[in-house]
C-alpha cells in the first residue's frame, strides 16, 4: 500500500483545472430546512435500485443531520439551497444542516465519536479520510458506488486517491470538488499601475519594495503568518530553493536543504522589514481575504475556493488567478491539489436516506451548485456539461499551470500527527521566526527532523 503513494499522487496532479480549503473561521451555525412535500421524479435506493413509488410517497418522514467542515459565509447559504433541492427530489427526507468552524471541524467530529453523538453525514477534506476510517466511524460507500447511476462520471483518480488514503483500500467518501492553489492579484489596480502580476519570488519582493505604503497602510502582498499557514510558507520556500518533493528516496525530509532556510529568510523579511502590514504575523484565512479585499493588499497566495469572497469583495472581472511564484530556476512548487467530499457516519439511524444524500452532494446536480460557487473544480464529469464550467475564465489559468512550470508536490498528510503539527508546531516557529526569536536554519532543520521520524515511523508499518 505505501509503494502506491507516488502513482497516487502522480495521477491526481494530472487531472486538469484542479482547486483547497478556504481555512475560514466562522462561528457555528445550525440551518434547519422543512420537508417540501412535492411530487419526485425517478427516485433512486440507496443500492442504485429505482423507488417504485416514484415520488417516495410509501415512505414514513425521515429526519438526517448533516454538518459541514467550513460553515462560512458562502457555504451556509450554498448549503440552504442544495438541501432544498434535495428534499424537493426525495420529499420524505427533512436535511438538519450545522456548519462547523473551520479549525475545530475535526475536534467535533472525534468528540462526536467518542460520545457516540455523530450525525449521519459530513463534509470533510481528503486529507480527514485516515482519521476518522482509522477510528471505524465511517460507513464503507464501495457497494453503494458500484450501483450508483452517476459512477462512470467520477474522475477515477479522485476515487483512487480517497481508498488509497483511507489506508484500507476502501471508499468512505465521494467527493464533489478539488481545490487548486493558485495566486491572486487585484487585476484593476495593476492594469493602473501598467504592471503585470508577481510571477517570480524576485519579482514579487521588488514590487513589495517598491508599493509599500506603510503611513497609508498600503502594501503588495498579503502575508499570511498565523493559522493555516502552513501550506502558503512551503510553497514559497520550496519554489525558492526549487525542491519539489518532502522526502528523499531514503525517507529523509528534504527541509534540511540550506536553500529552504534561505528562502524562509526571505519570506520572512518581508515582514521583518515593514513590506506587508504589521498585523501579517497573525493573518488567518479571513483577515488575508480582509486586505485583500478592501485594497489594502493587491496580491494574495491562496486556493481557489476564495474567489467567491474576492469578487464579492473586489467585483467580478477586477481579480484574477495567476499562476504560483516560481524561484529562480522557474520551478513553481504548488501544493498538489486537495479535494472535497461527504461521508457517511457509521451509526447513522438511517444508513439509505444517508447514503442518498452523500450521492446527491457528488452529484453533476448537487455537486455543480457547490463547485460554481464555491470555486471548486469540479471531479464529477457531468459538471463540465454546465454552462458556467465552458464560461469560467479561472479555469483556463489553472489548466495552463503545468506548461509554466508548475510543479506539484504532495504535502504528508498521510502521516499520523502531521495536520496537528502543521497547524501548531510549524506555525509557532514560522511566528517565532518573523519576531525574530528563532533562527530560520535550525527552524527548518527541526521540521526535517521531525516530518523524518513520521515518514520513517511511516513507512516500517
Amino acid at each position: 500500500m505505501r509503494r502506491r503513494t507516488a502513482a497516487a499522487i502522480l495521477a491526481l496532479s494530472m487531472v486538469t483545472g484542479v482547486t483547497g480549503c478556504t481555512g475560514n473561521t466562522k462561528t457555528e451555525v445550525v440551518a434547519e430546512t422543512a420537508v417540501t412535500k412535492t411530487e419526485g421524479d425517478g427516485t433512486r435506493m440507496a443500492d442504485g435500485q429505482a423507488d417504485p413509488s416514484g415520488s417516495g410517497q410509501d415512505k414514513e418522514p425521515v429526519t438526517i443531520n448533516f454538518w459541514h467542515r467550513d460553515g462560512n459565509t458562502t457555504s451556509n447559504p450554498m448549503f440552504e439551497v442544495i438541501i432544498k433541492d434535495f428534499e424537493e427530489k426525495y420529499p420524505w427526507i427533512t436535511v438538519e444542516y450545522t456548519g462547523l468552524a473551520a479549525d475545530s471541524y475535526m475536534t467535533k467530529y472525534n468528540t462526536a465519536i467518542v460520545t457516540g453523538e455523530t450525525p449521519d453525514v459530513c463534509t470533510i477534506s481528503n486529507k480527514d479520510v485516515y482519521t476518522l476510517a482509522a477510528q471505524d466511524a465511517l460507513l464503507e460507500l464501495d457497494g453503494a458506488f458500484d450501483q450508483w447511476e452517476e459512477k462512470e462520471r467520477m474522475l477515477p483518480q479522485i476515487i483512487e486517491s480517497a481508498r488509497f488514503l483511507a489506508g484500507d483500500g476502501k471508499l468512505y467518501m465521494l467527493g464533489y470538488g478539488m481545490t487548486q492553489e493558485t495566486s491572486w492579484y487585484n487585476k484593476t489596480w495593476h492594469e493602473e499601475q501598467g504592471i503585470e502580476p508577481a510571477e517570480t519570488i524576485d519579482e514579487l519582493v521588488e514590487y513589495c519594495k517598491r508599493y509599500a505604503d506603510k503611513e497609508n497602510g498600503e502594501y503588495y502582498f498579503t502575508l499570511r503568518g498565523g493559522s493555516g499557514s502552513a501550506e502558503n510558507l512551503f510553497m514559497f520556500i520550496m519554489s525558492y530553493a526549487g525542491v519539489t518533493k518532502f522526502f528523499n528516496e531514503d525517507g529523509t525530509s528534504t527541509l534540511s536543504d540550506s536553500k529552504i532556510a534561505e528562502g524562509l529568510d526571505v519570506y520572512a523579511n518581508l515582514y521583518k522589514e515593514g513590506l506587508v502590514s504589521v498585523d501579517a504575523i497573525s493573518n488567518g484565512y479571513k483577515e488575508m481575504v480582509a486586505e485583500f479585499g478592501s485594497g489594502t493588499a493587491k496580491y494574495m497566495m491562496h486556493n481557489s475556493s476564495s474567489v467567491a469572497e474576492n469578487e464579492k469583495n473586489l467585483g467580478e472581472g477586477n481579480v484574477m488567478a495567476v499562476k504560483p511564484l516560481a524561484g529562480k530556476d522557474g520551478i513553481a512548487v504548488c501544493k498538489a491539489p486537495s479535494f472535497m467530499g461527504s461521508a457517511v457516519f457509521k451509526n447513522t439511524g438511517h444508513p439509505e436516506e444517508a447514503v442518498l444524500f452523500a450521492q446527491y452532494l457528488a452529484s453533476a446536480e448537487g455537486a455543480g451548485y457547490a463547485d460554481v460557487t464555491e470555486g471548486r473544480v469540479p471531479v464529477n464529469t457531468g459538471v463540465y456539461e454546465q454552462e458556467w464550467y465552458d464560461q469560467n475564465p479561472y479555469y483556463k489559468v489553472y489548466a495552463q499551470f503545468a506548461d509554466q512550470g508548475v510543479q506539484f508536490a504532495e504535502f504528508p498528510v498521510w502521516l499520523d500527527g502531521y495536520n496537528e503539527y502543521a497547524k501548531t508546531n510549524i506555525t509557532a516557529d514560522f511566528q517565532a521566526v518573523l519576531h525574530g526569536d528563532k533562527d530560520s536554519k535550525a527552524v527548518c532543520e527541526g521540521w526535517a527532523k521531525d516530518l523524518t521520524e513520521m515518514q520513517k515511523e511511516y513507512l516500517s508499518r
